[in-house]
């Protein structure tokens, strides 16, 4: 069985949520089932090929339509493939499908996001903080355009935002979503009533490991965050202001912070704890975050909206225990509220510094609940996980 799976950038596993699920779940597939994958992307990076790919192409769409379908024709052909997992790039998904016409490759949609989430990332406030970028003079006015006319660019947006996920659904053979309960929301957000394409597999665990549960009473005093460093989806201002909070207690005297992952919105933070004098934090830069996994006792999540959260698993294979804001649909497919992680109504800051602080001065319902969270978490093991698309494409195989 050979899989091209197709990312907007080079796949490797320390680059983003998508791209470490990817290699999982690629992994997982060519150990488990002896399945061929092969990986095609358009922004290209200087890294390695990751070894669970046969080979991996950059392709970037032109202005000619029927040479990038002969492009992606030749891709397919040549290898022999039997299946496309377009891991969230709507707009490609009609293109995919042409170029595998008549060769027996179905074209599966895995949507890695919030259905509607997009539409966060049109603000004028990340509008506005392009104004530096060095851009051609078309694209200058273009952007100057959409900053006088921001709510007729923004309503435009969403409105092909919209017809893009309605194509995509009724081109795509399969459509997979990480929650039962996006199911609705991608449906109206699409503005269609059909429901015979979609199929829900989660994200596997990035980690083919668990933490020993006799290594739980070893846990360091650090409050974990793996993230972008970006404050419209993210929140880590809303992070720092919980944190500077639970630092006012003496429960968390000795306890620290720490911030895994980069991102534009870096400078904003350093000031902020500058300015607000907000110890015992430290930016730990872009790391393989297993090894902060692996000492860190508790994990904080603050984000606007997720599709899966897919550094929560991570925490509860690791038995880090996570608090998050109950602000997305699959977040409590993840977290049993006081078992294995802890959910805190959206924007209340004092429960969730009431939380941190009672599982910060409770070290044996600390380390339950960081048992239990091992044991959830294998749910989402990478074989269970393999097996699931497995499945689908074995139901796919014999779909016109």
């Amino acid at each position: 069985m050979n899989i091209l799976f197709y990312t907007h950038g080079k796949v490797y596993a320390t680059r983003g949520g998508t791209e470490r699920t990817t290699v999982s779940v690629a992994s997982a597939l060519t150990r488990l089932y002896g399945c061929h994958c092969y990986s095609l992307y358009e922004a290209d990076e200087k890294h390695e090929k990751e070894t669970c790919f046969v080979a991996e192409y950059r392709w970037q769409a032109g202005y000619d339509r029927l040479q990038d379908v002969d492009t992606l024709r030749k891709i397919i052909v040549n290898n022999n493939i039997d299946y496309i997992i377009d891991q969230g790039i709507f707009i490609y998904v009609k293109l995919l499908c042409q170029a595998a016409e008549g060769t027996g490759c179905k074209v599966i949609l895995a949507h890695h996001y919030e259905p509607g989430a997009e539409a966060l990332y049109m603000s004028l406030q990340r509008h506005w903080a392009k104004r530096h970028d060095k851009m051609p003079l078309r694209r200058r006015c273009k952007w100057l355009f959409d900053l006088v006319f921001f709510p007729y660019s923004k309503h435009k947006y969403v409105e092909t935002l919209r017809r893009t996920y309605r194509e995509a659904y009724f081109n795509a053979h399969c459509v997979v979503l990480l929650s039962k309960g996006f199911i609705d929301a991608y449906q109206q957000f699409g503005q269609f009533n059909d429901d015979k394409k979609f199929l829900i597999i989660p994200n596997s665990l990035s980690f083919n490991e668990f933490l020993p549960i006799d290594e739980i009473a070893e846990k360091k005093p650090i409050v974990l965050i793996v993230s972008r460093i970006e404050e419209v989806h993210k929140r880590l201002s809303l992070a720092l202001e919980i944190w500077a909070n639970v630092k006012k207690h003496t429960d968390a005297n000795g306890w620290q912070l720490k911030i895994v992952g980069t991102g534009k919105d870096m400078p904003m933070y350093q000031r902020m704890i500058e300015n607000e004098k907000i110890p015992n934090v430290s930016f730990e830069g872009h790391q393989n975050p297993l090894p902060y996994y692996k000492e860190a006792s508790l994990f904080m999540m603050t984000s606007r909206s997720e599709s899966w959260g897919l550094t929560l698993t991570e925490a509860q294979q690791l038995g880090v225990v996570p608090i998050a804001f109950d602000t997305y649909a699959s977040l409590r497919e993840i977290i049993t509220n006081g078992e294995d992680g802890v959910v805190v109504e959206e924007s209340n800051v004092d429960e969730y510094v009431n939380h941190m602080l009672d599982l910060m001065r409770n070290d044996v319902k600390k380390q339950r609940m960081a048992r239990r969270a091992i044991i959830s978490s294998q749910r989402f093991s990478q074989d269970r996980i393999a097996e699931r698309w497995r499945i689908l494409f074995d139901e796919l195989k014999d779909k016109r």
